[in-house]
């Protein structure tokens, strides 16, 4: 029982706290359902909504790629055969300069070749 007091005793609050989640992945593939069945809503009212159109392409088999890495050894041994050849002739010189030739063929094949 309490006894009355002339002081106010501050008596305990509870702290009522609700998480929040926040996922921005899920509000973007949200937003990009709404506007996706709101354009297929619109071409259904107006009668251009054709299946044909999104699948005419998605059933192609694909092109196979080229297969380049024959040609790439082939240049590769040649430079390192003139390696050999030119380091037998003219020594060092030409080790580092057939070096420098393979990096440089790296970094443009690199930079320009995807």
């Amino acid at each position: 029982m309490k006894l009355p007091s002339i002081i106010k005793i501050p008596s305990y609050q509870r702290f009522n706290y609700e998480p929040r989640h926040y996922d921005p992945i899920k509000d973007d593939i949200d937003e990009r359902r709404r506007r996706i069945r709101h354009s297929l809503d619109a071409e259904k009212s107006k009668g251009e909504y054709s299946s044909r159109g999104r699948l005419q392409g998605s059933f192609r088999r694909r092109k196979a790629a080229e297969d380049n890495s024959g040609f790439i050894r082939l240049i590769i041994g040649a430079m390192l055969f003139a390696g050999v050849v030119g380091y037998l002739y003219f020594g060092n010189i030409a080790l580092y300069i057939t070096i420098g030739l393979v990096l440089t063929y790296m970094v443009i094949k690199k930079l320009f070749i995807k």
